[in-house]
């Protein structure tokens, strides 16, 4: 039975122990597989622009917010699978945590044939939208239409990592996460430098590269008994699903309502022209790598939260908060000085001079509203694992409002500079919402589990 002991294998019991500790090391094979995930798109953007120039860049750029729906989407399904469990797993009930786990299973089947259906039959509108320049229109819509095709692999990777999460197991996602990367980086200069196939080389990589993470991930989860379920528990139960969809449906509107914005604001830099919109994707590449020690502290957390929520401990979860709030901003203000100190640098490796020009300025916005967005992203999990998916909702819908807003009214005063302060204004207002919400949860959270 899970948790007998505080860890079996990678597997980790969160009920007990040092909990600042616990995090940092559970989150710590997170971030490395998080970061090294973010390769797949810096190498796209290194490769593409050493080989394809400001053209290539331009591309990922218009695709950024398309793909981060399909991640985000696909992430949230994990993310609901972690917590279904993880409550479960904390609570020590083995029946119900196998029936959860059948469930999941099943449930993925449907989930990704209709996100294939539905991504790759968006895919054409979601560029047409962004006012897409068309002298990458169909370059574009190649990019994505292969990327697409990987969604199946993407699926399986996140639902089977957000499962051995919810037990504890940060480790496997990160060596499947090194497995794959270092696949990318091969294929990614075979396909596109090799072959000169551009862009779709460099979408084709990454798929491929997707389907290696998502085979050690079903390779290692099978090595854990309690999650050998049979295909008799794959039946959905009436139940669950409902609590499943209590979980993904609001977390899925608030990646969907958090993308609309983004291709609001995307829509408005490929008004200014290739080179803007390319220095714009070249500081975005760069910043999704740093973006992600917030991304896994806070899965981290959740996990924490969820289990403890399951053991009854709120005085553990209230202190672990706590600690973890402080620690975001240290990580903060210290990748912050690094992007200063050193962003040219990395951007000069693959961005022209001439892209590199915004690029640096958007970059400069961001490293400073890193002290926003780390402390929201780990106080914005722990609502969501604590049980309220509503307020992440309207933060999000506050977000989009922020987001046009600056996009349209800045550039007026400022020019172009003005859309780099979109995202960091999103970032503000939902800090300060998810802030002022998360005791008013938490002293919810407390009185309805002191009644079971």
């Amino acid at each position: 039975m899970p948790g007998k002991s505080r860890e079996q294998g990678h597997m980790t019991d969160m009920t007990r122990g040092d909990s600042l500790k616990m995090i940092v090391r559970f989150a710590i094979p997170l971030v490395g597989a998080a970061m090294l995930q973010q390769m797949f798109s810096l190498t796209d953007a290194m490769v593409l622009g050493i080989y394809s120039g400001d053209r290539g860049l331009a591309v990922l750029g218009v695709c950024t917010w398309p793909v981060w729906f399909q991640v985000s989407a696909l992430t949230n399904f994990g993310q609901a699978s972690c917590l279904l469990t993880a409550v479960r797993f904390g609570a020590k009930n083995e029946k119900s945590l196998q029936k959860a786990i059948g469930n999941v299973y099943g449930v993925s089947v449907w989930i990704g044939i209709l996100m294939v259906l539905i991504l790759q039959g968006g895919a054409q509108w979601l560029l047409t939208i962004q006012n897409t320049p068309e002298e990458i229109f169909a370059d574009a819509l190649g990019y994505l239409r292969i990327i697409f095709l990987g969604t199946l692999f993407l699926l399986i990777y996140n639902m089977l990592s957000s499962l051995l999460r919810a037990a504890g197991d940060s480790y496997t996602s990160f060596v499947a996460i090194v497995v794959s990367v270092i696949a990318n980086i091969f294929l990614d200069i075979l396909f596109v430098g090799g072959f000169g196939w551009g862009v779709a080389g460099a979408a084709g990589a990454t798929t491929l590269s997707q389907a290696v993470s998502a085979l050690i991930c079903l390779v290692r989860i099978r090595s854990y008994p309690v999650f050998r379920v049979g295909v008799k528990r794959w039946k959905l139960d009436p139940g669950l699903m409902r609590e499943y969809g209590g979980l993904c449906v609001p977390m899925m509107a608030q990646s969907a309502v958090i993308a609309f914005g983004g291709t609001y604001v995307q829509s408005q830099i490929n008004q200014y022209g290739t080179i803007f919109a390319a220095g714009v994707s070249a500081a975005g590449k760069i910043f999704s790598l740093v973006e992600t020690g917030a991304t896994s502290l806070a899965a981290a957390s959740a996990s924490f939260v969820s289990q403890n929520v399951g053991a009854k401990q709120f005085d553990r979860i209230e202190k672990a908060v706590r600690q973890v709030c402080l620690l975001a901003l240290a990580l903060a203000a210290g990748t912050a000085a690094l992007l200063l100190l050193f962003g040219d640098r990395m951007m000069g490796l693959y961005a022209t001079k001439e892209a590199m020009i915004y690029g640096m300025g958007n970059l400069r916005v961001y490293s400073f509203g890193l002290l926003i967005m780390y402390p929201m992203y780990s106080l914005r999990q722990v609502i969501q694992a604590l049980g309220n998916l509503r307020i992440p909702l309207l933060a999000a819908i506050l977000q989009l409002v922020m987001r046009v807003i600056t996009a349209w009214f800045l550039p007026v005063l400022m020019g172009c500079a003005g859309i780099y302060y979109a995202t960091p204004a999103a970032w503000a207002v939902t800090l300060i919402l998810i802030g002022a919400m998360y005791p008013v949860q938490l002293k919810r959270c407390r009185q309805s589990m002191a009644g079971r």
